[in-house]
Formats: structure tokens, sequence, C-alpha cells
């Protein structure tokens, strides 16, 4: 009866062999002698109960079923060296390793210096996603997001962080624009990845966005190019009121754009200490950044 082989340095042998097709060759890859390669393959086969090679002048072939351990161990050698390369880094940062997804806007905005003194305090290696593919943090694609939206669903650990507001903005190179002639000026607006958005909604409902000469993904890119006089947008008031170059055209942001900002993770992470201490430093962080965020901070 075929059993499993108890060590994997019989099968790193058989490896050498399979693609050496020479003992020879095999044991000066190995830097043993030709004997020991001999008597590791036997013990090989003597445990499998099967013939692993054909022997011939030519050298030694797979026979089928060395054909098929021979995947197999190929496949673990592969996924040995991974894991090892990843402990490997585990090593080089003793806090560990957290996966954070947020948004470009944020971390343009507000995140960036929280997150570096976090990562220099912890002494973990921070790994930052900002893609506008989100990340699934109970599929264990990511330990922590910082995100908008309404109140997550259990089984997430959430913590509100604040209020975000938004609202119209214009470069102060355009004039003449108000909340009530909002039809006469172009505008900048978001791709279909903003149509969830409810000023997006709003703007289909005006009928303002069949005056988008520009659309993009990022909201960022909507700030850079409102600056440049391209049109009106709708923005967070925490990139909006940063910017002296552009100004409110609607003073008071919308209730009805109002969304959270939140901080999650798993159930299973909430007490990982270098989960506990990002936390920490993330609503320590926001703390002073509050009033921008719920928009109490315009410039003008």
């Amino acid at each position: 009866m075929t059993q499993s082989p108890n060590s994997w340095d019989d099968l790193r042998f058989f490896l050498h062999i399979g693609r050496a097709r020479s003992l020879t060759a095999a044991a000066d890859k190995l830097g043993v002698s030709h004997a020991t390669v001999f008597r590791r393959l036997g013990a090989l086969e003597a445990e499998l109960g099967v013939r692993l090679f054909a022997r011939s002048r030519a050298g030694y072939a797979l026979t089928d079923a060395g054909q098929e351990l021979f995947q197999v161990a190929a496949d673990m050698e592969i996924e040995l060296a991974c894991a090892t390369r990843q402990l490997g880094k585990r090593a080089a940062w003793p806090g560990g390793v957290v996966r954070l997804t947020t948004t470009d806007t944020l971390m343009h905005a507000a995140l960036a210096p929280v997150l570096s003194a976090y990562q220099r305090q912890a002494g973990v290696q921070l790994l930052i996603n900002t893609s506008t593919v989100q990340q699934d943090i109970l599929k264990g694609e990511v330990d922590v997001a910082i995100r908008a939206g309404g109140r997550p669903a259990d089984p997430l650990v959430a913590r509100r962080l604040c209020r975000i507001e938004s609202t119209v903005y214009r470069s102060r190179k355009i004039s003449g624009a108000t909340p009530g002639n909002l039809a006469d000026f172009p505008w900048v607006a978001g791709d279909d990845t903003f149509a969830h958005l409810d000023s997006s909604k709003w703007l289909h409902q005006q009928g303002l966005d069949a005056n988008a000469v520009l659309r993009t993904n990022s909201h960022v890119n909507v700030l850079n190019l409102v600056k440049a006089g391209a049109g009106l947008a709708v923005l967070p008031c925490y990139l909006g009121d940063l910017e002296p170059s552009i100004c409110r055209v609607i003073p008071t942001p919308p209730k009805a754009w109002r969304s959270d900002l939140w901080l999650l993770t798993r159930v299973d992470l909430r007490h990982v200490p270098r989960i506990k201490q990002l936390f920490e430093a993330v609503v320590e962080g926001m703390r002073p950044q509050v009033a921008l965020f719920e928009g109490h901070a315009a410039l003008g």
C-alpha cells in the first residue's frame, strides 16, 4: 500500500534526481556523494512501495508514479519557498505586518501623518491599499479599513470617527456661480464608481451631470481639476476647505450628502496589540480634524 513520505528532505533529493535525470548530477547539486543519493532514493521507493524512476543507460526517467509525485513535490517546493519568504519579512518587522485599506482622498487630506507616526511607534510594516476596488475584511483580504459610509453590519468591529460633509466648490478664477445658476457652468464629476454617492445621484436628478466636461474615479483628481478652473464640483469639505484657491458655491453643506467615517476590523483582530494600537492612533490623530471633516473650518 502506497503511503506518504515521512520527510521533505527525501522529496528534495527526489526532485533533484528528476530534474537532473542522473544520480551523479543530483549528488553534485546537493553536495553529497553518489552513494547517499542512491540510498535516499531506495529508501523513498521502499517507503512508498512504488518505483519512481526507470533506470537505463540514458539515465533516470520518471515512471508514471514518479511523474505524479514530482508534480506534487514541485508544488510543495514553491509553497515552502513562498512561506519562507513571508516569514523572513515578518522577522524583519518584529511588530508584525498590518494591511490597511482606505481612499486616496483620505490619505491626501488627513491620514498620511497619522499613519506615519503610528508606524514609527509600533515598529510594524504597514501595507496601505487605496484601490477603488474595495477589499473585504471578513474574507481576510485586509486587516483594517478606514472608509466612509453608513453603519457597518455585524460582525465587524466599528469605531465612528466623525461625520463627513460635502458641498459644491468652484475655483476663485470662476466668478458668478451661485446656488441658483449651477446649470450655467461646466462641471467636473465622478465616473461610475461614484454612482452610489448621494451627491452623484443629486447631480443626475438636477441634470447637472450633462454638464460634466471631465469625469474621473478619484476625488483627488476632482480637487485638482477644480483648482485648475475646469468647472464646479462636489467635494468633501475636508478637501475643499483646505484649498485657498477654491471656495464654496453652496455655503451650507446639504444634509442629504452626509456620511460617516468609520474605522473597521474583524472581531478576531480587535485585541491584537498592533491593531489596538492602530485604532488608538487613528482615533487620537483624527480628533483635531473633526471640525474640518464636519464642515466647520471653511477658509472663505
